[in-house]
Parts: structure tokens; sequence; C-alpha cells
């Protein structure tokens, strides 16, 4: 899932394996580009509210997104995480972005992110002391979800994480076993999807869910091969709905993984229930160096988004 310059970064690596042996890797660089840019958003409230500099950086995105001007990596490398940002937002609703996507480019496979941003540089061009500099190339692309409105909801996760200790730690630190302990917990939470039935994530869930869906590729094919559909993700469901979802998310859990929901699941447990769908288990890390790697410890607070299962049909 990418690469940049390990800036003292663990390069740990989590495999995933399905029951017909293929395997997927999950990065944790990948983590710690998603989480650099959550606490850079989380300091800049102009980016969550609606006005001029957001609707400037929307507007650069779509230009971008059209002109295909983010699609390798020295692009990548060169974006203000203003921008980052926009796009990150954009693939946070897979199968919308898979539909603006196709829509620009049928004949081409969607492209994922190969550049991961450990930290934001100090010099990094800030766009925003010149929003009335007009553009050139401008497009007629409009996306097929609002994503002014879509950048507002994620005001309430950017609030769970400033309240959660992941916002605050030392990347660089040795947190090899949270690290996995969070991954697995987003695959057996994958395994409890069933198509056209929605559920809810723990918040731990959600912050890995949200960093796969940085890789739209990567989160399709791994989603079809695990669960054998496209898990869409929706944040904007109402409070009750939300609520009533989430508690049948935390019975099926308990149910399947004898353990309350937002706790870590027994290994015995796991390879009791790893075939009870086409979905995985992590079978193995890879440390490719002496650190170790970071990750939350288990929270049982609500995510504030969904799953539904079967969005996107089954293409790859």
């Amino acid at each position: 899932m990418g690469s940049s310059h390990s800036l003292s970064i663990p390069r740990h690596c989590a495999n995933i394996r399905t029951k017909d042996g293929k395997t997927f890797k999950f990065t944790y660089h990948a983590l710690v580009d998603h989480i650099v840019l959550l606490r850079q958003v989380a300091v800049h409230p102009e980016m969550t509210q609606p006005g001029e500099t957001l609707n400037y950086f929307i507007a650069d995105y779509c230009r971008r997104f059209a002109n295909r001007k983010i699609t390798n990596r020295h692009q990548q490398r060169r974006l203000p995480w203003q921008i980052e940002w926009i796009w990150h937002v954009h693939r946070l609703h897979p199968v919308e972005y898979h539909k603006d996507f196709s829509t620009l480019w049928p004949q081409d496979e969607l492209f994922d992110k190969k550049y991961t941003r450990l930290r934001i540089r100090k010099n990094n061009r800030n766009h925003a002391i010149r929003l009335s500099k007009s553009k050139s190339n401008p497009t007629k692309f409009t996306p097929s979800l609002d994503l002014e409105s879509a950048v507002l909801r994620q005001r309430d996760f950017l609030e769970k994480f400033k309240q959660h200790p992941i916002y605050s730690r030392n990347l660089s630190e040795s947190f090899q076993d949270s690290f996995e302990k969070m991954v697995q917990n987003y695959i057996s939470f994958l395994k409890l999807a069933r198509e056209g039935e929605m559920i809810v994530p723990t918040f731990d869930v959600d912050l890995i869910w949200h960093t796969h869906m940085r890789f739209p590729s990567s989160y399709r094919k791994t989603c079809i091969a695990l669960c054998g559909f496209v898990l869409n993700h929706n944040d904007a469901i109402e409070a009750n709905i939300l609520k009533d979802a989430y508690e049948k998310t935390a019975d099926r859990w308990m149910q399947t993984y004898n353990v309350s929901y937002g706790k870590d699941v027994s290994v015995d447990r796991l390879r009791e229930t790893q075939y009870i769908s086409s979905c995985a288990i992590i079978v193995a890390t890879i440390l490719t160096n002496s650190s170790g790697v970071v990750g939350g410890d288990s929270c049982g607070d609500v995510g504030g988004c969904g799953g539904i299962g079967g969005g996107g049909g089954g293409g790859g």
C-alpha cells in the first residue's frame, strides 16, 4: 500500500489470508499516513467548515481528479494536504468513488494510493493564501456525492479521533501487538457482513476501515475476496437507525466470537470461526526492522457510520 521514506517509522505488515489461499497485505505505513493527515485536519477547522476555503479545495480536487493529476506517485507526493483530505473523503464512499471513476474512464482500472506521507512538511505549499487565483483547464466533472456535505460529516469522526490515545501517540514507538489486533478486529468485522444488511463498527475498526478505503483498488479486490461483495461505507445514517444497527452488530459479534463488541477475539475463537464465511484471518505479520508498530486500544465507542453489503456489485 504505497511507500515513502521510513523516518524511523516501523515497516510492519499484516498478512490477511482467505480460505482459498489468497493473501493481502495491510501496512503500518498506510495507517501512519492516515493518522498524519487526520492530525493535520484536526488543527485546521477551515477544512471541515462550510466556506470559501473548503469550496476552493473541493473545486481544485475535482479538477485534478478529472484531469488525472493524482494517479501516479510523483503527483501524489506533490499534493497539498488539503487536496489529500478531499480525496480521502471521496474515497470513504467506495461505491460512489468507483462510479465516478468509471464514468470518466470506463476502460481503466482504479488506481491506488502510491505515496505514503509519514509527516507534513513545514514548507508544504498552502494554496489557501491565494484562493481567488483562477485555475486553468476547468472541468465540468461533478462527483456523484456532495463532497462538501461529506466533509462536514467527518467532524464527528475527527472529534472522536482527538479523544483517542492514538491522536497523541508517538508513531515511531513499538506497538506491534496493538496494530495486529486492530487489523484482525477489522477482518473479524468484515466477516459479519451480509448482503443487504447494515453493520456498524467501533471507532478502532472504523479507523482501520477508513485506512483501507484510501486504497480503492485494493479495498475493492480485498472485499470481494473476503466477503464476496463490496462493503459500502455510509456516514449519513440517522442516529436512531445507527444505534439500532450498532446493537445488532454487537449482538452478532457476541454470538460469533463469544466476547463483547470492541474486545479482542481470542486466537482459538478466530480459528473456529474463520471459515463460517468467505472472509479471512490474519495468519502472520512481517516486521522488516527492529521497531514495532502502533495501534489503538480496544474501544467500544460507535464509529458513527455503517456498511451495507452488496454495494457496487461484484466486479473487480
